[in-house]
């Protein structure tokens, strides 16, 4: 379908859409010719064109037949109108239909201290079926699951595929769990605002997913929500329909732009942002945006003669104005983004950012923000001030495991099992430690013959040491005496690690460097040049089965037992200071030889996943802390021994194990 032409004649095409609505021009070999919101304009040979509406994460598609009977064809788009369902695809008039449902079934808090969070749940037309299936669930700071109130909306009503719960709560931060269409369960952060309500709308997709089992690989399918398109907003619960779709899709476009770069705010969409009655979620979110654009070197967009989308740099008045947008830091319930979004701002505008603007700014961040863009900021900060991110278990996981769903940030909820222990290592000795491992790293390399060093030295290496071991080789030139602040920052981000993370990962790999180049050491080459290891590494037959359960990897991979042939693996709980971790304390016994070597595999949430332990008068022990329970499995080499114990399965196991 390519534009119909025979000639030079030409004609102009005008579009318009709402504030917020983002247009895209295709000819008609789907090659796009222009983008823009609210109004796109071009003169276009006659033809046949596509223009795709993208608003709140839906996406609608029009024709338009340039003929040359009109010289000028104007087409709108308002999804909001009465005629909405007739412009919309079916997905998207179902999504719709849904959020007004919710929208007049919430009320307005009744008191200013109180809120509400309410989970709205749809599915893809294939995916209908999973909607009950999804182990979702709103945790409090405590990580404690909430029960939801079936009577804070007694008038919705939800057809196939559709599913909402609603929480009574105090404003503050939470976060979900749920089952993700990659099958792992994802936590995201979620805010309660002081007299307002927060909607979260959650899609459910399916997919098809590779799992290795050997060296054979078996396709699964796969369901669950779909991270990338979730959309936040709040409202204080006596909107208009309309008002609140029109807030939803703002907050699409503005998720839109922090996952692909670009920059939406156009003159009526910073109108929006300008009225301070504004949802204050809405506005962070074009903060956000702000700053990421002038961190591209973009430009934010003035009015002009020519047209709505001219641009400047981020002055003054637009630093005043993005000190308007994002709402106090220590205002309860507002997400962590909030303040790193004012220390990026500071680095970038210290001339012009002034936080006096705010009473008290926090020190630190307590949780995980919602967006990845705001984890990177706040990674950013710790690099000069260590205690910017607070060094919790749930950090931690969000360190490990957060990634790929932008423009969210989400982390495995497993991942927080095991307590997260500071580095026996100076905060100032960052750069020392990238100094230390570039070296070492460099050590093991022969510059003729790169792939056999590397493969022999750091194979042995955990995924994340050798990732971490070979960004330090990248980061430091040859010859080099000192690392920049800069630099050590990119390794940070391109990790994901804050300062104390990092530094415990650089403590890790500098070790591990050590093994590596003793073994490497300890290789010799045979007669034909072959390479013989004189300590060969025995891997646990478990490993290379099938993972059957993503949540607890070994469980299933290590035969099912916890005793065999005289062996046996036992554990027991002891309470510590905290009512929400426990100890454990694992033993394993049988008929075995003094100094023979004992291989405990933990949940993947543990830094090393896999410990080493010598048996000592027919005993061998390991003791843990941790979040929730998981599988442990055991192998023992000289013996051909495998064990198996999962703790939420043993007798009289704490809830903590049990539940979580």
């Amino acid at each position: 379908m390519s534009p119909e032409s025979s000639s030079a004649q030409q004609a102009h095409l005008s579009l318009v859409a709402r504030p917020g609505i983002a247009i895209r021009l295709l000819d008609g070999a789907l090659s796009e010719i222009d983008r823009g919101t609210a109004e796109l304009s071009a003169t276009l040979p006659l033809g046949l064109y596509l223009v795709e509406w993208s608003s709140a994460g839906q996406q609608t598609q029009s024709m338009v037949r340039l003929d040359g009977k009109e010289q000028s064809v104007q087409v709108h788009f308002d999804p909001s109108g009465d005629n909405a369902s007739a412009s919309s695809t079916p997905a998207t008039a179902d999504r719709l239909a849904l959020l007004d449902a919710v929208n007049g079934s919430i009320r307005p808090s009744e008191r200013a201290y109180e809120s509400s969070i309410v989970l709205i749940v749809s599915a893809d037309a294939d995916a209908k079926d999973y909607v009950l299936d999804l182990e979702l669930r709103l945790y409090d700071r405590e990580d404690v699951a909430m029960r939801a109130n079936r009577d804070d909306a007694p008038n919705l009503e939800l057809g196939t595929g559709e599913r909402a719960l609603c929480y009574r709560v105090r404003p503050g931060r939470y976060h979900i769990g749920y089952r993700s269409i990659g099958g792992e369960q994802l936590g995201q952060s979620v805010p309660a605002l002081a007299g307002r309500q927060t909607l979260v709308f959650l899609t459910v997709s399916r997919t098809k997913l590779i799992s290795a089992e050997g060296d054979e690989f078996h396709e699964e399918e796969s369901a669950g929500i779909d991270p990338s398109r979730t959309t936040i907003v709040t409202v204080r619960g006596d909107e208009k329909d309309y008002r609140v779709r029109e807030r939803v899709r703002l907050a699409g476009l503005m998720l839109f732009d922090l996952t692909n770069a670009t920059n939406s705010l156009t003159n009526d969409v910073v109108e929006v942002l300008d009225d301070p009655k504004t949802d204050p979620l809405l506005r962070l979110y074009g903060a956000l945006v702000a700053v990421s654009a002038f961190e591209r070197a973009s430009a934010l967009p003035v009015s002009d003669d020519r047209r709505d989308t001219a641009l400047i740099r981020l002055d003054e008045a637009w630093m005043a104005r993005l000190r308007k947008w994002i709402a106090d830091p220590a205002q309860p319930g507002l997400p962590t983004d909030a303040l790193a979004a004012i220390w990026r701002a500071q680095r970038v505008g210290s001339d012009t950012f002034d936080v006096r603007a705010w009473s008290k700014l926090p020190s630190r961040i307590e949780a995980p923000p919602m967006l990845e863009c705001s984890w990177r900021w706040a990674i950013e900060e710790s690099i000069t001030r260590p205690d910017a991110v607070r060094g919790t278990a749930v950090m931690a996981a969000t360190a490990r495991s957060s990634g790929g769903n932008l423009p969210w940030l989400c982390w495995e909820i497993a991942a927080a099992k095991a307590r997260f222990v500071p580095a026996n290592a100076r905060a100032d000795d960052l750069a020392a430690l990238v100094l230390q491992v570039a070296d070492k790293v460099a050590a093991l390399v022969e510059p003729d013959a790169l792939s056999r060093t590397l493969a022999n030295g750091l194979d042995a290496l955990s995924p994340d040491l050798k990732a971490t071991a070979l960004r330090a080789m990248q980061l430091v030139a040859p010859e080099t005496k000192e690392v920049s602040v800069e630099a050590i920052s990119d390794l940070a981000v391109a990790l994901g690690l804050p300062s104390r993370l990092l530094q415990k990962r650089l403590v890790r790999t500098s070790a591990a460097l050590d093994t590596a180049g003793i073994a490497l050491a300890s290789t010799k080459e045979d007669a034909s040049g072959r390479e013989v290891s004189k300590a060969p590494v025995v891997e646990a037959p478990g490993l290379s089965r099938r993972i059957q359960f993503p949540k607890d990897l070994q469980k299933g991979r290590f035969g099912g037992k916890a005793a065999k042939r005289g062996f046996t693996v036992t554990a027991t709980f002891e309470e510590t200071t905290s009512k929400n971790w426990l100890k454990v304390h694992f033993v394993v016994e049988g008929p075995g030889r003094d100094g023979d070597e004992v291989q405990f595999h933990r949940h993947d949430s543990f830094r090393p996943q896999m410990v080493k332990k010598k048996l000592r008068s027919k005993v061998a022990r390991m003791t843990v802390t941790v979040w929730g329970g998981f599988t442990l499995g055991v192998w023992i080499p000289a013996h051909g021994i495998e064990l198996e114990l999962d703790l939420a399965e043993m007798r009289g196991a704490p809830h903590i194990i049990r539940e979580r």
